[in-house]
């Protein structure tokens, strides 16, 4: 995907018809590519396009998942970006979870709640 040379109305219908297969890095870059055009002050019409409760609001969003997520510490195991390679015997890589679950990865501090210090 060119987003460098598509015009505002092209980046909404991709969107559009894409949301529910655009990859997290693709969000990622379309999400960059909203800040950029929204920040160069573009005509109304087009800043329209990605308005309050559209399009840039559900990418902000999503982007701000997705570095969470890729932000996660495994408490056990202290790996960072843990979406990758969980591997503590809480989180074992296997059919139950190939990922750090959503209570340790949306918590601001990324700390599991179930985890209990060894004495």
């Amino acid at each position: 995907m060119d987003l460098e040379n598509m015009t505002a109305k092209e980046v909404h219908e991709y969107i559009d018809k894409n949301r529910k297969s655009i990859s997290d890095d693709e969000c990622l870059e379309i999400g960059k590519w909203i800040g950029k055009f929204l920040q160069s002050n573009p005509p109304l019409e087009e800043k329209k396009l990605f308005g309050p409760l559209s399009y840039a609001e559900m990418i902000s969003i999503r982007c701000d998942g997705i570095i969470r997520w890729r932000n996660s510490i495994c408490i056990r195991c202290k790996k960072q970006k843990g979406y990758k390679d969980c591997c503590c015997e809480i989180y074992p890589k296997d059919k139950q979870y190939n990922f750090i679950p959503n209570e340790i990865w949306a918590r601001e501090d990324s700390q599991c709640p179930y985890f209990e210090e060894e004495s």
